[in-house]
């Protein structure tokens, strides 16, 4: 009988079990699942991956980072005068965040660390967050998710690698594993035309800076 095509949580454990062929393993699908979804979530950066988060910093300029944060792409409010103002990322122990801003003046730095956004100098704001965030685990009650719909290879070939990898059979685990990369490098390279505002341009990094020089003089 042909095997479904990968479609939703389910049709992907139809074909894990024919792949696997062992009906001993069939309660460690959904580990295997999760465990495939962790790896692709440390090595993939596609445009679907990509999310809006409105944060509201306290009067220290510190806010949660979303459940489901992976990675900043921007950071910005908008003013008063209804103009979009971007900050600019640093280290938490560099300089800008430290002691080189206007500690009077409007945020001009931002950093992550302990889970938090961090302001210099700090203000209670609301925020726009452009970042990248975990893919939708799927699960019985949760059938689908984008990256199921545009890439079901990516998928099972990343779950049997987690599966080989259980069993202790290197060589499949191997094997697997490098189609589910080379697929993840097809898939990357197939979204990189759509993806939008990765980082803050190097304009913008000149005027923050210059900024910051002024607040020392």
């Amino acid at each position: 009988m042909a095997l479904p095509p990968i479609t939703d949580y389910a049709s992907l454990v139809a074909n894990l079990s024919d792949y696997i062929a062992r009906d001993d393993l069939e309660g460690y699908y959904a580990t295997f699942i999760q465990l495939a979804e962790k790896r692709l979530n440390s090595g993939l950066k596609a445009l679907g991956m990509q999310g809006v988060s409105a944060l509201t910093t306290n009067a220290a300029g510190q806010a949660l980072l979303p459940g489901d944060y992976i990675e900043w792409l921007s950071l910005g409010w908008v003013d008063a005068g209804g103009k979009q103002r971007h900050l600019r990322y640093v280290e938490p122990n560099s300089p800008e965040f430290t002691f080189r801003h206007r500690p009077n003046g409007s945020p001009q730095f931002y950093t992550i660390s302990g889970g938090l956004v961090r302001l210099a100098p700090g203000r209670s704001l609301t925020l726009e967050l452009v970042h990248y965030k975990r893919i939708p685990p799927l699960t019985v009650d949760a059938p689908t998710n984008w990256l199921i719909t545009t890439a079901p290879q990516l998928y099972l070939y990343a779950t049997l690698g987690e599966a080989y990898v259980f069993q202790k059979d290197e060589a499949r685990a191997a094997e697997w594993l490098k189609m589910a990369e080379e697929r993840l490098g097809q898939f990357v390279q197939e979204s990189s035309s759509g993806k939008v505002g990765r980082r803050a341009e190097r304009a913008a990094e000149d005027q923050a800076e210059a900024i910051a020089a002024k607040a020392l003089n």
